[in-house]
């Protein structure tokens, strides 16, 4: 069984951006509003949960 949060990152037609989260069990959840840019909604997505993933190398460089 998948443990991870799916999200996804969609663009409207009118280019405004939302995000998108189905948890393991098969739970949506979905932003409240859509954003000007994905910088914006990714900070929206963090706050709810998302963890923006670090290659590696990042990763040992963080360190």
């Amino acid at each position: 069984m998948e443990r991870r949060k799916q999200w996804s990152f969609p663009i409207g037609e009118d280019g405004s951006w939302s995000w998108r989260m189905v948890d393991p069990e098969g739970e949506e959840k979905t932003s409240d509003r859509t954003f000007r840019t994905l910088k914006e909604c990714t900070e929206d997505a963090m706050s709810n949960g998302y963890v923006v993933w670090q290659s590696e190398s990042e990763r040992r460089n963080a360190r």
